[in-house]
């Protein structure tokens, strides 16, 4: 990291400096051990052992360049000030708690992002395996490299929705840092850390194990060194770029959308400004290689391709199949309709068939399968998938706006909102429309969060800091308190146009196990009682002859008491291609064979698709022989 010998560096730029370490280290331990097949907990203990004692010898090293002002709070005694950090404090001690209390209960943490965690673990090494859920295989793993790190530092699942809340602390820190590089004062970076904090979509992700604010903080991260590189013209943000665009490739495929305008700015700028730095661009292929060799390999082996598009997995036809002007905007406008939504279905109504007749006006149709995943359908929700950001995209709407009216042209600033404009047009370019959607853009409100805390600063207008800060926080509340899976207080069963219905949080009278089917309590009873008959019978052999389920709670609830021996969990029934190329790895015969499967659903009626999705499922069959 750049340190001259008569500078202080700031804490929360060496807390960004010691993520990027740690995410280094956390990459080349997994795929160092997975070579041995020895990737069990004795190891990463001894590994974050030795990394714990050279970080405190460095750390003291570093000590006296460390300048300890993380802000400075010359002017807390302000009111909004003092009202901007409580919120921010309640708001990140609210989600911590939520973040703790509940296991992982979303559906993709059950088909695939903790099963793949449980499998290496079992396997002792991160190799593919037969799988009837691919996406455990090909999807980017560094925020499952992590949760794998501490599930066998504390042997369970206890801390795994933790990784996603120290991303949205990073990603605070990062947004403060680059409102400091655009000229921002101490109420701009604290406005723009609490804008951040109050995203919906944000609080809502940074309890769960989704991988969307986890790739945010890898692109906040590499945006600020960017910046910094602009402004300072130091070789070394270029290397901090280039470490943090490789893991961020390692943890979404998005990042590939989102980071290219940053790129193409940062390459810009080395040509106009410093040609003579152009060699030392070679060195970010050079570490995106690296730190994602071992996935590419494996992703090529099966597949022939480093990303792992095949066409066995609904889940890789994501790309849009026509690309002329009004099928991108019918994208866009469906994607900018995510964040329209409101706790009233009259109005959500309205603006459903004001983006139908957008469409007919285009000549296209709004449920066009070449450019749509599902079909269209657009409602109120706090549920971690479909949240609308309603209120922040106005806002940022708002702000740009004034902004234009005010003259204030900063030419890296309008480079900044330009190259995030360009991430969320070449979002809908390439990818197809989904109901969820408005997850994947998470980095882009969060890159957005700077720019409107140090525009309020610019604006100087009191008033409108004012009503902006107070209604984004007690905006953000429901949504603290309410998550749909993931309650504290309770939960809003359906809105409706004159009231709510609510209904109390069970996390304060449930057993943990419960809390795992939060999406869908009436699947508990037929899964503990098959959990029952397993650990009763002693079957040891466990084969799952169903894709895309709730394979993870059979690793939970048919876990044994310490000192025994846990079941081994495989696929079986195989047939796409890790079924195939890999048919060895699995030669023993089960003795139970689980199988799950749950009904299709009508979503032809939009504003009952939340509880038919979540609340209201027959019973599954589920199969079960021993």
């Amino acid at each position: 990291m750049p340190i001259d010998k008569e500078m202080k560096i700031c804490i929360r730029e060496l807390f960004l400096w010691i993520a990027l370490i740690l995410g280094i280290f956390i990459i080349l331990t997994t795929e160092a051990l997975s070579l041995f097949n020895f990737l069990n907990r004795l190891s990463i203990l001894i590994c974050w052992l030795i990394l714990f004692g050279f970080g405190l010898v460095k750390l003291h090293n570093l000590f006296r360049h460390i300048s300890l002002n993380i802000l400075s709070i010359k002017n807390l005694s302000s009111g909004l000030i003092f009202f901007s950090c409580l919120s921010l404090f309640v708001i990140l001690l609210m989600t911590f708690l939520t973040a703790l209390i509940y296991p992982p209960n979303t559906p993709d943490s059950m088909a695939y992002h903790m099963p793949r965690v449980m499998l290496w673990i079992q396997n002792q090494n991160v190799d593919f395996y037969p799988t009837l859920t691919t996406r455990q295989l090909y999807v980017a793993p560094f925020s499952e490299y992590v949760i794998l790190h501490l599930q066998l530092i504390v042997n369970g699942d206890r801390l795994a929705n933790l990784v996603q809340w120290f991303s949205m602390i990073g990603s605070l820190i990062g947004v403060s840092l680059i409102a400091r590089e655009f000229g921002g004062n101490t109420k701009s970076q604290i406005f723009s850390a609490l804008f951040c904090a109050t995203i919906p979509m944000g609080i809502l992700q940074s309890t769960s194990t989704q991988t969307d604010y986890v790739v945010s903080f890898w692109i906040v991260i590499l945006v600020y060194f960017l910046l910094c590189y602009v402004r300072r013209g130091s070789p070394a943000y270029i290397y901090g770029f280039a470490v943090a665009l490789g893991i961020s490739m390692l943890t979404k495929q998005t990042v590939y959308i989102f980071a290219l305008p940053f790129c193409i700015w940062l390459l810009i700028n080395v040509i106009k400004k410093k040609p003579y730095h152009f060699l030392h661009l070679l060195i970010i292929p050079l570490v995106i290689v690296l730190l994602n060799f071992g996935h590419f390999s494996r992703n090529i082996n099966l597949y022939g391709n480093p990303i792992g598009i095949h066409e066995e997995d609904a889940h890789s036809s994501l790309t849009n199949e026509v690309f002329d002007l009004p099928s991108v905007s019918s994208n866009v406008v469906r994607n900018l309709s995510l964040n329209l939504t409101v706790p009233n279905s009259r109005i959500n109504e309205i603006t459903r068939n004001a983006i139908v007749a957008i469409h007919d006006f285009l000549g296209v149709s709004v449920n066009d399968n070449k450019t749509s995943l599902e079909k269209f359908w657009i409602h109120f929700s706090l549920y971690e998938s479909t949240a609308s950001n309603t209120l922040h995209f106005f806002i940022i709407i708002f702000i740009i706006f004034l902004m234009i009216i005010r003259r204030f042209f900063d030419t890296s600033l309008w480079a900044y909102v330009g190259s995030i404009a360009a991430g969320f047009l070449f979002f809908s370019i390439v990818l197809k429309w989904q109901p969820s959607g408005n997850r994947l853009i998470l980095p882009l409100f969060i890159l957005f969060s700077p720019f409107v805390g140090f525009s309020l600063f610019k604006l100087q207008s009191k008033i409108l800091s004012f009503v902006v800060i107070i209604s984004i926080v007690f905006y953000a509340f429901p949504y603290v308190f309410m998550n749909k899976i993931r309650p504290l207080i309770g939960t809003i069963e359906k809105p409706l146009a004159s009231r709510f219905i609510m209904k109390a949080a069970p996390v304060w009278t449930s057993s943990r196990n419960k809390l795992y089917f939060m999406f869908a309590p009436e699947f508990y009873e037929p899964f503990e009682e098959i959990a029952n008959i397993i650990r009763t019978s002693n079957c040891k052999r466990i084969g799952i002859n169903s894709g895309n389920g709730w394979d993870y709670t059979l690793w939970v609830l048919t876990r044994e008491k310490k000192n025994t021996s846990n079941p081994k969990i495989f696929y079986i029934g195989v047939t796409n291609p890790s079924g195939v190329s890999l048919k060895n790895k699995n030669k023993e015969k089960p003795c139970a064979v689980f199988q799950f499967i749950y009904p299709s659903l009508d979503t032809s009626d939009t504003n009952e698709f939340t509880d038919k999705f979540i609340n209201k499922f027959s019973k599954p069959p589920i199969y079960f022989y021993y």
